[in-house]
């Protein structure tokens, strides 16, 4: 569903790179095909833009009672784990993965990824999110669902096999993914190079992998310092911290998205900031495991770039970023008794921009001309968000999925005035619960 578009009267709520999150009260925003062409306070000037554009008819959306704001971009997802909903719940997080969802993972069949994908991007799309950085196997048909469905994904290829006990990489699987991804001609998909964690692979895998990502210039997906646990069998192992290690193995740069980062040190923090990683935060993730809250203020303080995830929701167990926001804010002042930290601002912003350049799509995640038409609009027309007062504060702290009337991604609707235009909801659902039966 692509048209331009011309959004009238709305309050416009957008981050910045180099300024706080700022709001445009009774704004306009022109869409010509899939970007951005204006965003200010004159209707005139916003019809000049469409014309100037080449525009000749566009769709008037009204504004009233509406904020229009960048979607969300969920830094840390395992969208597949959609199908493991609610079947392993209340245990550690070395119990729940290798007792509970890797002996389930190791019986899907490609429908599974392909369906178990769909009924996540549903969720993501009806709570605003329109971007997804996505570690889990299976990147065909998760990558195919993401193009159907008309949504951005940062996937992880495998680029390794694992057989008679041994750990190789596989080369070929990660030219038959980029291959992939250039034959469908499409700007939605990102490839990323799956290193799942310093415990997973024998300490000599890790240099070869590195070796990998610089070979095909991919980024890395990599969970790290998630528990005391990991932190202490890899002091055990190797006599250092998860971030000391993966810094040797040349896994650490400025396109690494680092989930988790619950346990650090100074020289964690310092490495992780020197390196520019992006660490992914996953609050309630991090509580439902009992992993333990990471302390975002001294990340914040030596300077690492922060964003949001959700995690699987296997471990969640929803997709809501508006959760996620709310969670991570009220941790940070909470933990520290400071209620200035974390403002509603910031963790919007983590939640936005800083997601979209974490996944690599660096022309998204802000409201103004020139970017990506990534838009969801809310409408605050409900007891839970009324009276709006500050409209920030708003989406952060009183919002929720609910209130998320529409979604475009790259200029087309995917949701509808809460109807969802891409994804057949109830095929998906059919196809998820046989295999969760089977998978149970």
């Amino acid at each position: 569903m692509s048209k331009s578009v011309l959004f009238s009267g709305f309050t416009i709520v957008t981050p910045h790179d180099d300024s706080p999150v700022s709001v445009i009260e009774n704004g306009y925003c022109s869409v010509f095909r899939s970007h951005i062409v204006y965003v200010g306070t004159s209707k005139e000037e916003a019809e000049v833009a469409l014309k100037a554009s080449g525009a000749e008819v566009w769709f008037v959306y009204e504004g009233k009672n509406k904020i229009l704001c960048p979607t969300f971009a969920n830094a840390h997802a395992h969208t597949p784990m959609s199908i493991f909903r609610n079947i392993a719940d209340d245990t550690s997080l070395q119990d729940w993965l290798f007792g509970e969802i890797i002996p389930r993972e190791d019986k899907m069949i490609s429908g599974d990824f392909y369906y178990g994908n769909l009924l996540t991007l549903a969720e993501m799309i009806e709570g605003g999110t329109a971007c997804a950085a996505n570690m889990y196997d299976g990147q065909i048909e998760i990558a195919k669902g993401a193009i159907e469905t008309g949504f951005r994904v940062q996937q992880t290829v495998m680029g390794k096999t694992f057989k008679d006990g041994v750990w190789s990489v596989d080369r070929k699987n990660v030219e038959d993914f980029l291959a992939f991804i250039k034959e469908q001609n499409t700007e939605l998909i990102k490839p990323s190079l799956l290193v799942h964690s310093i415990y997973l692979y024998p300490e000599e895998f890790y240099k070869p992998l590195s070796e990998v990502a610089k070979e095909f210039d991919l980024p890395v997906s990599v969970h790290i310092s998630e528990t005391k646990t990991e932190i202490e069998n890899c002091v055990k192992s190797y006599g250092v911290s998860p971030v000391v290690k993966l810094d040797e193995a040349g896994l650490l740069c400025d396109t690494t998205v680092a989930a988790h980062c619950v346990h650090l040190d100074d020289q964690d923090r310092m490495i992780l900031s020197d390196r520019k990683v992006w660490v992914a935060h996953n609050p309630s993730s991090n509580m439902k495991l009992a992993s333990g809250l990471a302390d975002l203020f001294k990340m914040q303080k030596a300077g690492v770039r922060l964003c949001l995830g959700t995690d699987g929701a296997a471990s969640n167990n929803n997709q809501d970023m508006f959760q996620e926001m709310k969670l991570a804010s009220f941790i940070a002042k909470g933990s520290t008794c400071d209620p200035t930290l974390l403002s509603a601002s910031e963790v919007f912003t983590m939640a936005t921009r800083n997601g979209y350049l974490a996944c690599g799509f660096e022309d998204c995640g802000i409201i103004d001309k020139g970017y990506r038409a990534d838009i969801q609009i809310i409408d605050y027309d409900c007891p839970q968000m009324w009276p709006l007062g500050n409209p920030v504060s708003s989406l952060v702290y009183s919002c929720g999925p609910k209130c998320v009337e529409s979604v475009m991604i790259d200029g087309n609707f995917v949701l509808y005035k809460h109807e969802l235009k891409t994804i057949d909801l109830e095929k998906v659902k059919e196809e998820t619960k046989k295999t969760m039966m089977r998978l149970k």
